[in-house]
């Protein structure tokens, strides 16, 4: 199974703007690695705020983001 991911809005904290494209792309990474075992359709996701430090690196980040997806994804398929 694949991902499709039409639209993806993060807020992050002043001083990350200049982060944000490569921090999507990990995201993107992260999610293309997952094994899918079905179909899923969500319309919209949103999800609690996400702890993060300026001391992160990028793609520590976008694991606790696809964390926090992921969980979001079982939320609603229980």
């Amino acid at each position: 199974m694949t991902i499709k991911v039409d639209n993806l809005s993060l807020r992050l904290p002043q001083g990350f703007e200049s982060r944000a494209s490569a921090i999507s792309q990990q995201i993107g990474t992260e999610l293309g690695r997952q094994q899918w075992n079905n179909d899923i359709n969500i319309d919209r996701l949103q999800l609690p705020p996400v702890s993060v430090s300026g001391n992160e690196g990028d793609g520590a980040i976008a694991q606790k983001v696809v964390a926090a997806i992921l969980r979001g994804i079982e939320g609603r398929q229980n």
